[in-house]
């Protein structure tokens, strides 16, 4: 089935769904009857009254026009505006509304206002994949999970207290409403954890029975005769997707420290979504000011290239723009100082490229809002300088200076920055508190350690087994001319090319494996013009002559697969111990029991030169896993970053 939004039709100034012929809610009071339903039905009011420990994890499928979530977070403030810090709430929709919809459906809810601005600010193209949202600055987190219900619930793990079946009649959409999304709704649901629907027909209700719930039905919502509201009693034990025990994650306690060592784009992103969580956070590096290795340059483009077909890398890629460009809007950085969201151009520079980019725009796999495909006229207008190549251009793209953005992050109460101090070891007390020791003979104390320091990491004796290497990047930044064309967007072929800041054009850059020289060469600004030249030679000629160019070297950090590695740290000899049977067995079935992780160790590196879109998104995953809270991408993702990846790889291949 191809991407598409909802297709509406507006009837008695209510939303209809032209696909499935059912209102998103009752016409009589929709607000009335969600409350009714779901936030009632589900005994919110009376749970959160009760449990002033910590906030509720709610899930929904059938996102719709967001009623119930905006009723939610209305409700829960109402109710308490501390002890709730935290609640999530994750919802799955099959086809969400464009934006256009949403913000008309929503205009009719005036009493939402402060949460709908939030909800409209944050609100994704069609890109399927887990959307994460924020809230109030983290008082209230959505995780939109755009793809089937049954499907999306199948790649979660997160343990739910009350589930809101929603999404349109049994009688007119039967498909959402299977045993399937049962079962997965049973699997998730916590002890003692309900659920509630206006749906009352029979095969729903024995269906939920037969998952293990207790269903009562009551009255329903305005001419509706009845509906259905539930308890877990003794689920049924679900036919769980494969898991992997290798990659467990582990449940700790939600710790009151935190130490991160890098203070880059990843460890700046890290601290910030801990800082959010209520965690001091003692933020470490050993230059004299942040980002001063490769988040160090003063522009990186914002955006994801595509694969022909979608893949996870890919979708990670994908969300994981959106998460960051979530954040830039939050942090008020899309300013054109900080960050520009002014696209990307990337040129089919060859035939081979030409064909891909065809293949992209004509599968119906992305959205016209993400991707469209421009010939070389339309190109150079939306460039503003003549280009000779056809392009995809990403409208929601741009470009971040990572430095500027890193500060506005770190201005938190709760992150210390402790600079030029270089960490030599790390040791673990009995109590499982860590101690990070500096070049100083300093100690540092913290519950958590989270390793954000690029290839650095290796230097450590629990970190020396990762697969991680550098690769040497020059880019080159040259003054502009009042003569010369203006870029309007980025340029992206063999290099890229971003708008001027400040009055300089910053380009590049280098790809070198072998030589990690950190000179200023020649050689590698007459690479980066050529580079610049087949993208779009007439800017290019109109630059000044290299001679009068300065410049920048950086390492990117790499790993085998060009995916982060983002996650707990493994106990390597313990893994290639336990596992050991996968080198005469790939399928070998060991027993479900977690593997032996160094506890508080975590990883955020490896982001290559695609830090801008994946840094700030694997920083709130780990944030989420730390604090056991639902996670903001699905389980295969999770486990295709886990940094015990390459050590079962290794072992399936023979290899110890």
């Amino acid at each position: 089935m191809k991407q598409h939004h909802a297709r509406l039709v507006w009837s008695e100034g209510a939303p209809l769904s032209e696909s499935f012929g059912d209102y998103y809610c009752s016409l009589a009071d929709g607000i009335a009857e969600s409350r009714y339903v779901f936030i009632d039905g589900n005994k919110l009011t009376e749970r959160c009254k009760d449990e002033l420990a910590s906030g509720l994890t709610i899930a929904e499928t059938g996102f719709g026009t967001g009623s119930n979530l905006l009723c939610t977070l209305d409700t829960l403030n109402q109710l308490s505006t501390s002890h709730l810090h935290g609640s999530h709430f994750i919802s799955t929709e099959l086809h969400p509304l464009s934006y256009d919809d949403l913000k008309k459906a929503l205009a009719q809810q005036p009493q939402f206002q402060h949460y709908t601005k939030q909800l409209l600010e944050q609100y994704p193209p069609y890109i399927q994949g887990m959307h994460r949202f924020t809230f109030d600055k983290g008082r209230f987190y959505l995780t939109l999970c755009i793809g089937d219900a049954a499907a999306s619930l199948q790649r979660i793990d997160s343990a739910i207290d009350a589930w809101y079946l929603d999404g349109f009649s049994p009688a007119k959409n039967p498909a959402m409403w299977s045993q399937e999304l049962f079962s997965h709704v049973a699997r998730l649901t916590k002890n003692k954890g309900t659920l509630a629907t206006y749906a009352a027909a029979s095969f729903v209700r024995k269906g939920l029975i037969e998952e293990g719930f207790e269903i009562k039905k009551k009255p329903g919502f305005g001419k509706k005769r009845d509906m259905l509201i539930g308890t877990i009693a003794k689920p049924k034990t679900a036919t769980a997707p494969t898991k992997l025990p290798w990659f467990t994650l582990p449940k700790i306690k939600k710790p009151s420290s935190a130490i991160i060592i890098g203070a880059g784009l990843a460890g700046c992103t890290t601290a910030e979504a801990l800082a959010r969580r209520g965690i001091k956070v003692q933020l470490i590096d050993r230059h004299d000011d942040i980002c001063q290795e490769a988040s160090g340059n003063r522009q990186g483009a914002l955006y994801a290239k595509l694969p022909t077909k979608p893949t996870l890398g890919g979708e990670l890629h994908l969300c994981g723009l959106e998460y960051t460009l979530r954040l830039l809007s939050t942090y008020q950085c899309l300013d054109n100082r900080i960050a520009s969201q002014c696209g990307v151009l990337q040129l089919a520079t060859s035939e081979k490229e030409a064909l891909k980019q065809n293949a992209i725009a004509s599968s119906g796999d992305y959205s016209s809002d993400v991707v469209s495909l421009k010939s070389a006229t339309e190109a150079s207008q939306i460039a503003g300088t003549p280009i000779a190549h056809q392009a995809l251009f990403f409208p929601r793209a741009g470009w971040v200076q990572p430095k500027a953005f890193c500060e506005k992050l770190t201005e938190h109460p709760d992150i210390k920055l402790t600079l030029s101090t270089s960490i030599i070891s790390l040791t673990q007390t009995a109590d499982q508190r860590w101690i990070v020791l500096d070049h100083n003979n300093q100690e540092h104390t913290a519950d958590i350690v989270i390793m954000a320091s690029a290839v650095h990491a290796k230097e450590f004796e629990q970190l020396n087994h990762l697969p991680i290497k550098k690769i040497r990047g020059q880019v080159s930044i040259s003054e502009t001319d009042d003569n010369q064309d203006k870029l309007k967007t980025v340029i992206c072929g063999e290099g890229y090319i971003s708008p001027p800041l400040n009055n300089l054009y910053t380009f590049g850059a280098t790809f070198d494996l072998h030589d990690q020289s950190p000179q200023i060469r020649e050689a590698d600004h007459k690479s980066n013009l050529t580079m610049i030249s087949n993208s779009a030679s007439s800017f290019a000629s109109q630059l000044p002559n290299p001679n009068h160019w300065s410049g920048r070297v950086g390492y990117r950090c790499s790993t085998p697969d060009y995916l982060p590695i983002a996650g707990p740290a493994p106990v390597a000899s313990a893994y290639i111990e336990q596992y050991a049977k996968l080198g005469d067995d790939k399928n070998w079935r060991f027993k479900n029991t977690p593997p032996e992780l160094h506890k508080g160790l975590y990883l955020n590196v490896g982001h290559g030169s695609k830090g801008l879109i994946t840094a700030p998104l694997m920083a709130e995953y780990l944030a989420s896993s730390i604090c056991s809270e639902p996670l903001p991408i699905p389980r295969e993702i999770s486990q295709a970053l886990h940094p015990a990846r390459f050590i079962i790889k290794s072992l399936i291949k023979g290899k110890k």
